[in-house]
């Protein structure tokens, strides 16, 4: 039980921390960070860091080619990922941004039914519902003015993180989460250093500001974390981490509320809550509790589907 207690408070720590990263992202505009410097500089020292820590403690893993360019592989699309998330904020706040890049585990669960042939059912769709009409509420709130091609750049990011997430849920399954990441990281850091030099956007920082924001979005954006988090999953189930993970987008709104000036108005209020009811009927303990109660009262949980 203490551990379980444990894993929890590791898990919603490195939850909250990432909820950060878009804080930081927003403060970088602020000084004219670029996000190619910015991020090149994050997953180069947290890069380095991690690959130090895996040697240090002897978790180091040498893997086959052919997985090694898996992970790579999944590292360039979380390279796309983080590009399109923090190009968006020069056109929406972070809250918002935050907010709708989290709708991604409930692109993974429609994906799943459909490329996995899961079953849809009616927790499932009520998700896909209520995540729908929360960014509907988040975007199209008449308070204040959300920005298009921010959106979309958020779409393309939250469709990234979508592949990433699935492709990870295979590779961990037979690899150290931190060997995974480790490897990942090459990937993102090679991608991301090719979009600097491609943009022709990267640069030394300029000023102490923006040498703080570099350590602090490596330290609490990153290697913090990522390191919580992981030590949360080897002490409780990863369907409970799924639940703690939706404190990620709340911690974002808040921060920005409390540190940036940004708006929190009605629509994106009711809109969060939404995207996180729906976040959180996807987890897989959630689902299969809603499923047995509506069996128990002889309402037939699955929805059929046409072939």
């Amino acid at each position: 039980m203490r551990q379980r207690r444990l894993g929890l408070v590791f898990t919603l720590s490195g939850a909250a921390l990432f909820g950060t990263l878009g804080v930081f992202g927003k403060a970088a505009v602020g000084v004219d960070l670029t996000v190619a410097t910015l991020l090149a500089s994050r997953f180069v020292a947290a890069t380095v860091l991690l690959w130090g820590l895996l040697l240090v403690t002897g978790r180091f893993i040498r893997l086959p080619v052919r997985t090694v360019g898996v992970e790579v592989g999944l590292g360039a699309v979380y390279g796309i990922m983080s590009v399109a998330y923090f190009e968006s904020l020069a056109w929406l706040s972070a809250g918002v941004a935050a907010l709708l890049l989290f709708t991604y585990p409930v692109q993974v669960m429609a994906v799943s039914s459909v490329v996995l042939d899961e079953p849809i059912t009616l927790p499932k769709l009520s998700a896909l519902l209520a995540t729908t009409a929360g960014v509907a509420l988040v975007v199209l709130g008449d308070e204040i003015t959300i920005a298009l091609t921010g959106v979309l750049l958020v779409a393309v990011a939250s469709l990234c993180y979508t592949v990433y997430t699935m492709g990870t849920r295979a590779m961990v399954a037979d690899i150290d989460p931190l060997v995974h990441v480790a490897y990942v990281f090459l990937g993102v850091t090679a991608s991301i250093l090719g979009y600097g030099v491609a943009t022709r956007s990267l640069a030394m920082p300029e000023g102490a500001a923006g040498w703080w924001l570099i350590v602090g979005i490596t330290v609490f954006g990153t290697l913090l974390p990522i390191l919580l988090y992981t030590e949360g999953l080897t002490r409780i189930k990863a369907s409970r981490a799924s639940i703690a993970s939706t404190s990620e987008p709340l911690t974002t709104v808040l921060l920005g509320v409390a540190f940036l000036g940004e708006i929190l108005t009605v629509s994106i209020a009711v809109g969060a809550v939404l995207i996180i009811f729906g976040v959180v009927l996807t987890a897989p303990s959630v689902e299969r509790t809603i499923r047995r109660r509506l069996e128990g009262v002889g309402v037939d949980a699955a929805v059929e589907r046409e072939r």
